[in-house]
């Protein structure tokens, strides 16, 4: 699948949590919805994004975004915000947070 251009809507998905519970794009109308995920997973870099976001969430419950890991912005519209093709685990958290804003 092609990457989505900022400005597009995003497509209807369902992905599944660690849990086993599945989540679906249409679930989250109307909300932001970052969602990120890692190409190297089980790696430190990966583990350290991961607990980024899970330590940053309470600052992220003001804007009442879904997190559901990859790195896209989805606006309450549905549309795709921002995409982050190269990221910088030391930040990344605070730099998604901050395009909410």
């Amino acid at each position: 699948m092609p990457l989505i251009e900022p400005g597009r809507k995003a497509p209807a998905f369902a992905l599944k949590d660690q849990s086993g519970k599945t989540h679906r794009l249409s679930q989250y109308t109307g909300r932001p919805v970052i969602l990120y995920f890692y190409p190297k997973d089980d790696t430190p870099g990966c583990t350290k994004e991961a607990c980024a976001f899970q330590a940053g969430r309470p600052k992220f419950k003001p804007s009442k975004a879904a997190v559901l890991r990859t790195t896209y912005l989805i606006g309450p519209d549905g549309k795709v915000q921002k995409r982050w093709d190269t990221v910088n685990v030391d930040g990344h958290a605070d730099e998604v947070l901050a395009a909410l804003s």
